[in-house]
């Protein structure tokens, strides 16, 4: 019986997220709706036929046969659902965002106030009167005063609205709430601390929106020249006499079919990024991809990998040398500097994988700072580093835990600290560390101004550690302005090989 229902649940699952889920207007009306948002059948039947329309458009100006007009208006009526959707959804993410922002600012200030979280939740709830965010602060605070919990009532309570909102700065406020609540003290640094840090959060996340809004209009620009250009050398072969023509060969027909079609996916794929979550920008694929690079410095033998490189090189260094003793100079030329390539790819592919880790260091090194900065208010320099170690991105955890079990071992060597990824030679890394064994030595007092201290300089860290967040986020959306130069280029390329095909066929009757 629970297998039958786990397997109809399933199957809904499906239904419901499947590719052909949302070609029904009225699921795609209930999906837009479950963004809060209403949605119109007569616009959308406006949205269909002009679809068609443009896809009888092309039809007509590249000269294509019916059946191919054909193909393009399905492809195009079957990304139109997902098109719309996605326009629903950017605003949707634009709101969430709008509403987290708003929900980390509030809560500190009532927070600040009273320094209990039902009283904060209570406070800031009041600003949402209805919507997502109202109903996952309701629960929460309902959920304390019910105080039924398995483990940690204010854990569980405000674990509710970070997996409804999953920002990446929202579980460091709940925990320095949590610490306050249980532990009690003075607060009010801290929490001018996270206001700074939520700001540069924000600041940075409406930027990087703004980048791609950009990066769009300079994809959908790229894509309207490239189509002027394809159909004024469309119009070229079509005024050439009938011997030399080529708008009707099959290969040119399908050539501009796939460039048309390449051009709707490049369309689709703009429009998707923009769609993207603006409180979630990390991937757990990224991040293990960015560990594999770091376990390859770490693990790097100089000596093992220059032997492979060399037996690799070696073989098409000497195949060349053997192509090149038969007549071939120029194919012998080719294999002799694949072989030299080959021969040093051991080094470049240390490289690589140093440069991508030393720059995600510097991307996530402020936050785990910030992290420490704020559990620094009630807890000593170890136990602090201990407590990071759970949620430290992939590129810091394992350092962590080795700085943790050296710090147990000898909790007053200074060796520790300045051990700590010591191989990437980074100087604000090395800086913040001599700081960090600063405050473990100093006196209580002593130890909060070195963490205003340590707060300044990581306030201008975090503001360039955004912005490498951002570039990253933006590399898919600006490498998508590149491809219709491509996919024109490759029209242009098979339609002239056709046209000197013909031409020359006619020069030989």
């Amino acid at each position: 019986m629970k297998k039958t229902k786990n397997l109809k649940r399933k199957k809904k699952q499906w239904k419901e997220t499947g590719i052909f889920y949302l070609f029904h207007p009225s699921d795609l009306q209930r999906q837009i709706n479950s963004y809060g948002y209403s949605f119109s059948m007569g616009r959308y039947v406006i949205f269909l036929l002009t679809a068609i329309g443009g896809a009888v458009g092309c039809g007509i100006l590249f000269s294509l046969h019916w059946y191919f007009v054909v193909i393009i208006a399905l492809v195009c009526l079957g990304n139109l659902p997902f098109l719309v959707l996605d326009g629903y959804k950017q605003m949707y993410e634009h709101k969430r965002f709008l509403d987290i922002s708003d929900y980390m600012e509030q809560i500190l200030y009532s927070f600040r106030a009273n320094q209990k979280i039902v009283s904060a939740l209570k406070d800031t709830g009041s600003l949402f009167e209805e919507g997502q965010m109202h109903k996952a602060i309701h629960q929460a605070a309902a959920y304390i005063e019910e105080g039924k919990y398995q483990r940690n009532l204010y854990k569980e309570a405000l674990e509710i609205i970070e997996q409804e909102y999953p920002a990446k700065r929202l579980p460091a406020i709940h925990e320095f709430m949590r610490m306050v609540e249980n532990h009690g003290g003075s607060c009010g640094e801290a929490i001018d601390l996270l206001l700074q840090d939520k700001a540069i959060w924000a600041d940075n996340v409406l930027l990087l929106q703004e980048d791609k809004k950009a990066a769009r209009i300079r994809v959908i620009f790229s894509l309207a020249v490239t189509m002027i250009l394809a159909v004024v050398f469309h119009s070229v072969y079509r005024s050439m006499p009938s011997q030399y023509t080529i708008i009707g060969h099959p290969v040119t027909q399908t050539a501009t079919v796939l460039y048309l079609l390449l051009d709707i996916w490049i369309f689709c794929k703009a429009n998707r990024e923009i769609s993207k979550s603006w409180i979630v920008q990390e991937s757990g694929e990224e991040e293990e991809k960015i560990y594999r690079y770091l376990r390859m410095v770490i693990e790097y033998d100089e000596k093992t990998e220059r032997k492979r490189s060399i037996f690799w090189g070696g073989i098409f260094f000497f195949t060349g040398i053997l192509i090149g003793v038969m007549g071939h100079p120029f194919f012998a030329l080719a294999l002799a500097g694949t072989g030299v390539v080959f021969s040093n790819q051991h080094k470049m592919g240390y490289r690589i994988a140093y440069d991508k880790v030393v720059k995600e260091i510097n991307r996530v090194f402020p936050a785990w700072l910030m992290e420490m900065a704020l559990l620094l208010q009630g807890n000593n320099v170890q136990v602090s580093i201990e407590k990071t170690i759970e949620h430290a991105s992939a590129v810091l955890r394992e350092e962590l835990q080795n700085l943790s079990d050296h710090l147990k071992k000898k909790p007053d060597a200074i060796e520790p600290y300045l051990n700590f990824l010591e191989m990437f030679h980074l100087s604000s890394v090395q800086s913040s560390m001599k700081m960090l064994y600063t405050i473990s030595e100093s006196g209580s007092g002593d130890a909060q101004a070195q963490i205003r201290i340590l707060v300044q300089r990581n306030s201008k860290m975090l503001d360039k550690s955004e912005k490498l967040s951002n570039e990253k986020s933006l590399v898919g959306m600006n490498s998508v302005f590149y491809l219709p130069q491509i996919t024109v280029s490759f029209q242009t390329m098979i339609n002239m090989v056709v046209f000197m095909i013909v031409f020359l066929g006619q020069l030989k009757i």
